[in-house]
C-alpha cells in the first residue's frame, strides 16, 4: 500500500527547486527602503528633513542610487491634481524631498516651483468655475424657476469639470515627466 503524503510533504516537494535571488530582493528591499522614507516624511508632519536626509546620507553607491529611486517613486507618485487648499503642505514637503535628491540643483527646484504654480491656478480656475456655474443657475431659477431642471445643470457641471481636469491632468502628466527626466 502507498504511503499518503502529507499537504507539507507536498508544497516541500514543489519548492525544493526554488531559489531565492538575493540581488534581486536587495534591489527592491532597498528600492522600498526609499519609498518609505519619502513615504514616512510625507506622512508624517512631525517629522523633520534634517532627518530623513541624514537616513538618505547613510546609503551610498549603488545602494543609494536604489533608495533614491524609491524615492524619486513616491514623489512622482505625490504628485497630483489637488480637491482643496491642503495640498499645498504636502506639496511644501514633496518640495523638501526633491531639493534632498536633487542636491538642491536648480532646475528641478524651479520645475517644482513651476507645478505648484501650475497645481493653485487650477484650483483657482476650478473655484471660478463653480462661481460662474452656480450664478448662472441662480439667474436661470430667478427667471424661469419651473424651467430649470437642476439634474441637466449637474450633468454640464460635471462634464465641464471633467473636461477641466482631463486638459490640466494631461499638463501635469507632462511636467511630471520633465521632472522625472530631470531627477533621473
Amino acid at each position: 500500500m502507498a504511503r499518503i503524503k502529507s499537504a507539507w510533504e507536498i508544497a516541500l516537494e514543489k519548492t525544493k527547486d526554488i531559489e531565492i535571488d538575493e540581488e534581486k530582493y536587495r534591489t527592491d528591499k532597498l528600492s522600498k527602503d526609499g519609498m518609505a522614507l519619502a513615504g514616512g516624511y510625507l506622512n508624517n508632519t512631525d517629522k523633520k528633513i534634517e532627518e530623513v536626509a541624514t537616513q538618505y546620507a547613510s546609503y551610498t553607491g549603488e545602494d543609494l542610487k536604489l533608495v533614491r529611486e524609491g524615492m524619486v517613486n513616491t514623489i512622482m507618485a505625490n504628485i497630483s491634481l489637488p480637491s482643496d487648499d491642503i495640498y499645498q503642505m504636502r506639496f511644501e514637503r514633496n518640495c523638501d524631498l526633491v531639493n534632498l535628491v536633487t542636491s538642491g540643483d536648480s532646475q528641478a527646484t524651479g520645475l517644482m516651483q513651476q507645478i505648484g504654480d501650475f497645481l493653485k491656478q487650477y484650483l483657482d480656475a476650478k473655484s471660478a468655475f463653480v462661481d460662474r456655474m452656480k450664478a448662472q443657475i441662480q439667474q436661470a431659477m430667478e427667471n424661469n424657476p419651473e424651467g430649470v431642471n437642476s439634474q441637466q445643470y449637474s450633468q454640464i457641471i460635471n462634464q465641464n469639470l471633467k473636461k477641466m481636469d482631463d486638459q490640466y491632468g494631461e499638463a501635469l502628466e507632462n511636467t511630471k515627466e520633465s521632472l522625472r527626466q530631470l531627477l533621473g
